[in-house]
């Protein structure tokens, strides 16, 4: 993502509360920040705008996508310098600011110990609750194949794996003996890209809404075919009656005619037309008593 003056003045006016165009953003950033809830879409007419319904959130977000709109206002006087090659030098050469993703691979989670290989060597994973483990060097990690794959969307979900058990342990098959749990980073293409070199089988875990709907089957189902679903819980239904018409009217337009080879996803999208609402995973958070 290159950094430019309109950018972060645009960020700069989501940030007062303004609404901003819905063009006014690069394409993939808008995607990332609605597919988080982080923006959402409102109607002007015919014209379509963004706002942050949460700006703190927002804010606290925006560094994970460049550590440059940690400090917006910072950012503004650096590119507005007149020295114009002094500003892009130091937007493009300081390594705590430069655009380009600098975090290799993906976070790992699991309840149950797990022997895997990594660099070809014996590598456990068993994070205590409340941690998560960092795999930087993903082409060479490899769990045994009669481990489950679950990818959790929310960081909150993922590092809360424990308080939601039942719903997790539910996936699991006959010839699969343990799950771990993958969560992502934004805008990085390296946990889908390890799942196509894996035999084992993966459940997405994200928001039961049409847009999370929309991203697992372009994003991994697109790339695993068969071995991927998405995580349907048998009580989803009723959770629906009870979620937001809000986000559903936000992604109607857009992801109205959304449709899936899977009879399961099909039918899931068919709930979420009947009530007119999404369900957040948060809401299948357990905890302890």
């Amino acid at each position: 993502m290159k950094l430019t003056l309109r950018l972060i003045k645009n960020l700069q006016r989501l940030l007062l509360g303004e609404a901003i165009p819905f063009s006014a953003l690069p394409k993939s950033l808008t995607e990332s920040l609605t597919g988080e809830g982080l923006l959402s879409v409102t109607h002007h007419g015919i014209r379509r705008c963004l706002i942050a319904p949460n700006i703190a959130v927002l804010a606290g977000a925006l560094p994970r996508y460049n550590e440059a709109l940690r400090d917006l206002n910072a950012a503004v006087r650096l590119l507005s310098e007149d020295n114009s090659r002094a500003a892009q030098a130091a937007l493009s050469g300081n390594s705590k600011i430069r655009s380009q993703r600098t975090t290799p691979g993906f976070l790992v989670n699991s309840y149950t110990r797990i022997n895997c290989l990594l660099c070809g060597k014996p590598f456990v994973i068993e994070p205590a609750e409340g941690s998560a483990v960092y795999i930087a060097d993903w082409q060479s990690f490899v769990p045994p194949t009669s481990v489950l794959i679950i990818g959790i969307e929310n960081t909150e979900n993922f590092l809360r794996i424990r308080e939601q058990k039942n719903l997790f342990n539910d996936t699991l098959k006959h010839d699969e003996s343990v799950i771990l749990f993958v969560s992502r980073y934004a805008f990085s293409s390296d946990l889908t890209d390890w799942l196509t070199c894996l035999p084992n089988r993966y459940v997405h875990f994200g928001d039961f809404d049409l847009a999370g709907i929309d991203i697992f089957i372009k994003q991994f189902k697109s790339r695993i075919g068969g071995r991927g679903s998405f995580l349907i819980p048998s009580d989803i239904e009723h959770r629906l009656k009870y979620g937001s018409r809000k986000r559903y009217d936000e992604h109607y337009q857009k992801y109205s005619n959304l449709t899936d080879s899977d009879p399961a996803i099909n039918h899931l999208i068919s709930l979420i037309h009947k009530y007119r609402r999404t369900y957040d995973q948060e809401g299948y958070i357990t905890p302890h008593l």
